[in-house]
């Protein structure tokens, strides 16, 4: 069995300092967050199903 371990998103300003460097930019916190978990959940499609666009 395989079990994948993420989280629920990856934009989360409180993880500054303490899971991304301080000053990296925002714009490199998936590349960082990828390099120690290899799936993340995005869970917008919980609210409603994505439009086609």
């Amino acid at each position: 069995m395989t079990v994948w371990i993420g989280t629920s998103g990856w934009q989360y300003a409180d993880w500054r300092g303490a899971f991304y460097p301080q000053r990296m930019a925002q714009r490199g916190w998936l590349e960082h967050y990828a390099a120690g978990f290899r799936t993340v959940e995005l869970n917008a499609s919980f609210y409603r199903l994505p439009s086609r666009q």
